[in-house]
């Protein structure tokens, strides 16, 4: 099984900013023009990534190792023939034909081969669509039966709704499953840094969030204190941490602690992560202070801090939750309290609240029944799927099915969206709920995000939202993949 509880991220923080940002004063780095260069490509050019010199990044597929040498068997029918169709993007040696007029013999059948996938996928549309619909009414013998058929058509390395389909059916394929899981952990660390680096995701609701934090402190303010929901590996604080140390401030980060009910295992180790963004810090000359403490402890010790009267901090309440590099979703209550929290200790200390969401459930939340739920459900995630495939070579199977399995399959589950649909009067409705300003994204900072995905694939689109305008967006062909929204008081 995965041994990700023994990966150190060593290669996180290690002199992930090129040296001559050591010559930047304060003053230099007064926009967030400025700060968005952290995030850029130049983030990347440490020899441990190992990208090269160029803009253009060139990911190290070749370090995606996983032999995967049981899998052809387990992609085998009822009689024993494999399912070379599925593995091969290109034509076999035995059919490669060079003369003209056997080409042409082998038009129809092609032809006909696309249609086949094409129907299969309409197949799966209706009778994933037919599922959810018999969930909502209680038909259970018939919600089974489907999902049979649906297992018969599951594939990991199909067409989009085929890996979807096999994700989703987690319980009848186990087997595979723990297999591929297996394999792909073995190339955790390089899976995870290539995932971050070369899709947009994390990297964009990073950038946002951080990018309003800088923006909405007071220049008089010292220090910064940041509260983290998730730390996990903590790659989203390097750039802010030497923007902090450039304008000579101090930076306190607190890492909440949850139990491991509905939060889950993390492959990230807070004290792997603390010495890694410690020894950052230090080399830009920055001492910063890192703790990890309950959510409970936290809102006591502020009260202390408020009640002597000494505390000068600007409080920074940092959630990121369901982006798709940060694995399986948490659970809605632990981000409602986190929420909670950071809205009563802000009534009474200045600060802000960044909250970053990749899950599909707070558009959801009005849904007519589950199946309208369970379809936007699968629309959400084939659309990640779909833009995560439009960003890799056709014929890197093994690459994409390792990311696909670490970071998009475990929150792919029919049991979870059911539980996630019971639960969804639990959603958060936190803009409508709260008397805190929400901070107007800025000018400056929407066309630096459309920056940073500018040049990708074109179907991703930066947009403004929120009702006082305070919410970015990544969509990828109309469709929401992730938004973050600020408030401060």
């Amino acid at each position: 099984m995965m041994q990700s509880e023994n990966l150190a991220p060593s290669w996180l923080f290690d002199g992930l900013m090129d040296s001559s940002i050591d010559q930047l004063d304060s003053s230099e780095i007064s926009s967030v023009s400025d700060f968005n260069k952290m995030f850029s490509d130049e983030m990347f050019r440490h020899p441990a990534y190992d990208f090269g010199d160029q803009l253009e990044v060139t990911v190290p597929w070749e370090e995606f190792s996983v032999p995967l040498v049981g899998l052809d068997s387990m992609l085998t029918d009822d009689v024993g023939e494999e399912r070379q169709d599925v593995w091969s993007p290109c034509l076999s040696s035995e059919a490669s034909i060079n003369t003209k007029t056997e080409q042409s013999s082998l038009a129809i059948p092609y032809l006909g081969e696309a249609m086949m996938k094409t129907d299969n996928q309409l197949t799966l549309f209706h009778l994933l669509t037919a599922y959810g619909e018999a969930k909502e009414n209680n038909q259970t013998e018939l919600a089974e039966v489907i999902l049979r058929c649906v297992s018969e058509k599951a594939s990991p390395v199909g067409e989009t709704l085929e890996r979807i389909a096999f994700n989703l059916l987690s319980q009848d394929v186990r087997n595979q499953r723990d297999y591929l899981l297996q394999e792909s952990a073995g190339n955790f660390e390089v899976a995870f840094k290539t995932f971050y680096q070369i899709f947009p995701y994390g990297r964009f609701a990073h950038f946002a969030a951080n990018s309003a934090i800088l923006e909405a402190m007071p220049n008089n303010s010292n220090p910064l204190h940041i509260v983290d929901f998730d730390i996990g590996s903590g790659i989203q604080w390097p750039p802010l941490i030497e923007a902090m140390a450039m304008q000579h401030k101090t930076v306190r980060l607190t890492s909440i602690r949850w139990g491991e009910e509905g939060y889950g295992h993390s492959p990230w180790r807070f004290n792997d992560t603390k010495m890694q963004l410690c020894d950052h810090a230090r080399s830009f000359g920055l001492n910063l202070k890192l703790e990890e403490m309950g959510i409970e402890d936290l809102a006591n010790e502020l009260d202390r801090m408020k009640k002597r009267g000494g505390s000068r901090e600007w409080l920074a309440f940092n959630c990121m939750v369901g982006l798709p590099h940060m694995g399986e979703n948490k659970n809605q209550k632990l981000v409602n309290s986190f929420l909670d929290v950071a809205k009563q200790l802000l009534a009474r200390n200045r600060g802000i609240i960044t909250l970053g969401d990749g899950d599909a459930c707070e558009k959801l939340k009005d849904s007519p029944g589950f199946g309208a739920f369970f379809n936007g459900q699968l629309s959400h995630h084939r659309a990640i799927t779909e833009s995560m495939e439009s960003g890799i070579a056709k014929h890197l199977v093994q690459a994409r099915m390792a990311m696909e399995c670490l970071f998009i399959g475990p929150n792919i589950c029919a049991h979870a969206w059911f539980q996630k649909w019971e639960q969804v009067n639990e959603t958060r409705h936190f803009e409508t709920s709260t008397a805190m300003e929400g901070l107007k994204v800025s000018r400056e900072r929407l066309m630096e995000a459309k920056e940073m995905v500018n040049g990708r694939e074109n179907s991703y689109e930066v947009r403004l939202g929120g009702n006082s305008g305070n919410e970015l967006a990544l969509e990828w062909r109309g469709n929401v993949l992730v938004k973050v929204s600020c408030w401060r008081n």
